[in-house]
């Protein structure tokens, strides 16, 4: 059973056209929440039913609407959503997404497609006396918030419609580029990540753009890794998704890149050294 809090800017919408409806119909308040409750499984008092009716509330009024349709910006975020952003609920109720990251570039990339959406983020640097400083942009948002806690399947159905935003993000944020450091002509393009289905549905995307790729096992759950002078363990299979084909690294530069100069430019000398192009 759901609370109207629970939902979605979409959902919210809905529901309040919903319940303006029946009412239209002649049901009463009690009614209505008996209904709302039965077919739509949403838990609602009679005085917010009867609030929304007489519009004595608007349950917007508090939520800042974005532009959540399918389009390049939400497609990119979704991309760093996957890779280095995350959500979560802060004190007082605050529904937020925020990113942290080395490069300034990606941190304006993905703050331009926070603002395209209607959102509103901010963006800063930060000192951390344990690892180098890094860049943040932070948006308070709950309909972003919502919209993301969706389930996966819903999410890369936006990112079909925009595979190179989409890459672009997810790359930006755990992508690299290898590139040969003597002859500068042998170059790959590779992300790390646990989670096989993301890389699947990655991989998936490439091949639209006619980029081919495959997947490994980078390290087995179990094996030993060294961080920050203290050894751990992974507890799950890590898995790399890479580019490697001449060809498909050609494409994958032109058609994809990267927002952060420093892995771009390294595209851009692969492609000079071998090709004699340039970006």
């Amino acid at each position: 059973m759901l609370r109207v809090k629970d939902l979605g800017q979409k959902e919210l919408e809905e529901l309040v056209n919903y319940v303006r409806g029946l009412r239209n119909y002649g049901l009463s308040y009690s009614e209505i929440v008996e209904r709302v409750l039965i077919e739509k499984g949403v838990k609602i008092s009679k005085a917010t039913v009867l609030r929304w009716c007489k519009r004595k509330h608007e349950p917007f009024n508090k939520i800042k609407l974005l532009d959540l349709s399918p389009s390049p910006a939400l497609s990119y975020i979704l991309g760093a959503y996957f890779g280095d952003a995350t959500i979560g609920i802060g004190q007082k109720y605050k529904y937020r997404i925020r990113l942290k990251v080395v490069d300034r570039e990606f941190a304006e990339a993905f703050a331009k497609a926070l603002e395209e959406i209607g959102a509103n983020p901010r963006v800063g640097y930060e000192n951390d006396s344990t690892r180098v400083g890094r860049w943040y942009v932070e948006s308070t948002t709950k309909s972003l918030y919502m919209f993301l806690k969706q389930p996966k399947d819903a999410l890369f159905e936006v990112a079909k419609e925009y595979p190179r935003e989409f890459l672009r993000g997810l790359f930006d944020s755990e992508g690299y580029v290898y590139l040969d450091p003597t002859t500068k002509k042998v170059s790959y393009v590779s992300l790390h990540n646990y989670d096989l289905e993301l890389l699947e549905f990655s991989k998936s995307l490439l091949a639209s753009l006619e980029i081919h790729s495959k997947i490994r096992v980078s390290k087995k759950a179990g094996s030993p890794v060294v961080i920050r002078g203290k050894q751990y363990s992974y507890k799950s299979d890590l898995y790399e998704l890479r580019v490697y084909r001449i060809e498909s690294v050609r494409r994958f530069a032109k058609e994809v890149g990267f927002t952060i100069p420093r892995k771009q430019n390294k595209l851009r000398e692969w492609l000079l050294n071998k090709f004699n192009e340039h970006l």
